[in-house]
């Protein structure tokens, strides 16, 4: 009966730490920004939650080599898609090769 009451309440202790964890990422969500940053041959981008930096890509991702955004916009276009699979939880926000025609980004 003791290991009983123990599994419920790991069982409620856990539920409870899920809805936490779901509400603390939803607010962070919406405190989710993109800045562009001039590199010196080109573009780059950085993410930051809460204020606090995330992720910083100084090259275009998915592309071979070091080559970076030939424009601010590009770089930006690329740090939205980022944010929105962000906001998703579509696990790591990797971008494909097939994203970045999509977004009309030169490689």
């Amino acid at each position: 009966m003791i290991k009983k009451n123990w599994i419920y309440i790991l069982f409620a202790f856990s539920v409870i730490a899920y809805i936490t964890s779901v509400l603390l990422y939803t607010k962070d969500a919406d405190k989710i920004e993109a800045r562009a940053l001039h590199l010196d041959n080109g573009w780059g981008y950085q993410i930051l939650v809460s204020n606090k930096l995330y992720i910083t890509q100084h090259v275009i991702p998915a592309v071979e080599g070091n080559k970076e955004f030939t424009t601010k916009e590009q770089a930006l276009k690329v740090a939205n898609l980022v944010i929105s699979k962000m906001k998703k939880r579509v696990g790591l926000p990797a971008v494909s090769s097939r994203e970045l025609d999509s977004l009309g980004i030169q490689k």
